[in-house]
Order: C-alpha cells, then structure tokens, then sequence
C-alpha cells in the first residue's frame, strides 16, 4: 500500500516536541515497515525545502514562507501537487487547523480516500484559555482557529480520535450546530515509542516529581508549582522537574518569577527543548509523574510516564480520565485545586506501597500502547476507507 501521512514530522528522532509529532512520528516509521510511506511534514518557519529518502520512508519537508504558522498555508499548493503526483492508495492527515482542512478538501476532490486525525479539538482548546486567561490574543485564536476546525469537520467523511472525550465533544459540536456533519469516528489512541517500555525504573535517593508538556499555560505549570510549595512543607528533600518543548516565552518568564517569588529554584528545575535520551533519563530517575493540565484530548507524557513505571498525579479534564483510572494508575482531582492535587503528590511520595501497587498496574497498562498494536489499527481502517472507497 502506498501511503500519504501529513502532519509535524520530527527534525530529529533525537529531540522530538509535542505529542503530534510523537504520534506522527510513531505510525510512519510503524506503518513503513510493510508499506511505501511519504510524510509531508508541516511547513516550518526558518525551515528549507528538502526530501529524505530512507528506504520504504520519504520525508518531504517545506519552508514556511512568513513569521506565523498560519503563513504555513501559502505552500499548500506545492504540497497539494506533490501528494497527487504520488498516486497514492490513502491520504492520512493529522490535524484540523487551516492548512490541515484546506488540504483534506483539495485530496477529496482528486478522488484519493482521505483520513483525518483530531489531536485534540482547537476549538476546546482555545475556548478553555480564552475563558481562564481573557485577552485578545486568545479570542483571535478562538475565532480563526475554531472556524478552520468546524469546516474541515463538516467536509470530513472518516475521523481517528484517540479517546471517547474527543468523540464525544464532536458529536456535542453536532448537537449544537456548529457542525451539520457528523464524520464516522474510529477510537484509536495515539501510541508511545518503544523506549518508553523497556525503560526499568529506579529508586531514586531524593523523592522527584518530574513532568513533561509544552511550556505553556494549557500545561498548568504554574499551578503545578503552586502545589509543588505545600508538597515542599511536608516532604523537604523533595524536587521538581519540568520538561517541555519552549512554546510561549512569556508564560516561562512567568514560572521563573514564581518560583523565584516562593524561594524554591533549589528544588525546582526547568528543561527546555532536551533531547530525547536525556527525557528518558529522567523519566527513569522520577519517583512520580505529575501534570496539572486544563486540557488533554489524549496526554502522550502521561502514558510514557506509566511506561516507565511512574505513578501520575494529574487533572479530570478531557481525555485524561480515559487514559488514567483514577485509584488505579493514578490519583486526580479538579484543575485548579492546588490543595488536592498536592495532597495526591504528598500520598504518593510517602506511601510506598501504594507507590509500588500503582506502578506495576501504569506498566501493564501503558504495554497496549505500543505503536505495533495501534499501528495494527489504523491499518485496519485504512482497508476499509480504502474498499469503501471503490464499492
């Protein structure tokens, strides 16, 4: 089968940033291990044109023309043409902002059998920071962003959402018409690589909560170490580790300041940008993971932490319920209750037999997150999309 994936593709196995191109990256080297794969990856700002032939893979890169990400969409037809050129059996876009919908609509009108996966609803997304965090900024992106979204939703015929929260919410989009179509909706999560798995948890001599997300305000960071000071009173020697792909500037700027103001830059460190093997090292030297986030269709960090053995202390917002039990592989509790949420990270770090009870259920539980498994899946719809498609 010849097969088209677009979505971020990693500059680099090394340092990979966000969980999209985790999930990119993941399904294509997966799915090129029994089929021909071309990965257009997303036009990036200061990037250069380029492809990259590894066997059965093909990566086609692009240059973004302008300062923004929505610049991204003035080579959609250069992308458009060098898809078509391929002949290819699928399409397979991940993805609903403005470039994403304008090439699901031009692939459909080629005739090619077309698949979109949503990492998340934009229009959730931008609604929540809207909402926690008012400014013009965010109504902009709630606006323009949530228009592109709602379009390529209502043209889409065949959708892989990665928990039953993001179906869900687009069936809830449907009932209040701010979509007419409703798109035929496989669940498929979105899998982990297979270092994650293989990694054998230490016992660290300092208790480390360590947590991994973009450094940005949907991340709650700040939140995080708010309850990080409570957690700090009760177990001294404890330390914060935060990991993230550098996103918004000020918002970092802001987390210094914090926690500078609340006398903790002995115990709390922040990584940005770090390369992977140096994530799985600290992964393997954390005594919990924790992530106090205000939206996740999925949480990729969250599954790689239970990989690893790692209990999680984290939000019942969107998809997390779905992919942490709660008790089970992991305690949870409301965004923004910074008192329960370091009350859940103080029980885990002094109560090691229910440190170790959860850890071992995190571990089985992460093992049908493996990409063989998904990519599995996905290739089952890809077959039926694909048959669909020629009755």
């Amino acid at each position: 089968m010849n097969i088209v994936q677009v979505g971020p593709f990693p500059l680099s196995a090394d340092c990979i940033r966000g969980g999209v191109e985790s999930s990119v990256f993941g399904l294509v080297n997966e799915l090129s291990n029994n089929h021909v794969v071309d990965v257009f990856d997303y036009p990036r700002i200061n990037g250069k044109d380029s492809v990259e032939r590894k066997g059965p893979l093909t990566v086609h890169r692009y240059a973004n023309p302008g300062n923004h990400n929505q610049d991204a969409v003035d080579r959609g037809k250069e992308i458009l043409r060098d898809i078509v050129a391929l002949h290819p059996d699928i399409v397979h876009i991940h993805g609903t902002g403005g470039l994403s919908g304008a090439l699901y609509s031009a692939v459909k009108t080629y005739g090619i059998p077309v698949l979109l996966t949503v990492h998340g609803l934009l229009h959730i997304e931008k609604k929540n920071a809207l909402i926690k965090h008012p400014s013009l900024k965010h109504l902009y992106q709630l606006f323009v962003q949530s228009r592109a979204e709602f379009k390529v939703l209502n043209e889409a015929e065949h959708v892989i959402v990665d928990t039953e929260y993001v179906a869900e919410q687009i069936k809830h989009l449907h009932s209040k018409k701010k979509i007419s179509h409703l798109p035929w909706m496989y669940v498929v999560p979105q899998g982990i690589q297979s270092q994650y798995l293989q990694v054998s948890p230490e016992k660290p001599m300092t208790p480390t909560i360590f947590s991994v997300g973009s450094i940005s305000q949907r991340k709650g960071h700040l939140l995080l170490v708010k309850a990080f000071e409570i957690v700090h009173k009760t177990v001294p020697s404890a330390k914060l580790i935060i990991a993230g792909t550098l996103t918004e500037e000020a918002y970092y700027s802001q987390l210094q300041n914090e926690i500078e103001k609340l006398h903790l830059k002995q115990s709390v460190e922040l990584l940005t940008n770090i390369p992977q093997e140096q994530l799985l090292q600290k992964y393997q030297e954390a005594t919990i993971f924790a992530l106090h986030s205000q939206e996740e269709s999925q949480g990729i960090a969250l599954v790689e932490a239970m990989a690893t053995g790692l209990p999680i202390v984290s939000t019942l917002v969107g998809g997390i319920p779905f992919v942490v039990k709660n008790g089970e592989t992991g305690l949870l509790s409301k965004y923004g209750d910074i008192d329960s949420f370091a009350n859940n990270m103080i029980k885990l770090l002094t109560n090691e037999d229910q440190r170790t009870k959860i850890s071992e259920l995190a571990r089985h539980t992460a093992q049908s997150y493996s990409w063989p498994e998904i990519a599995k899946a996905i290739d089952t719809v890809y077959h039926r999309i694909i048959t669909n498609a020629h009755i």
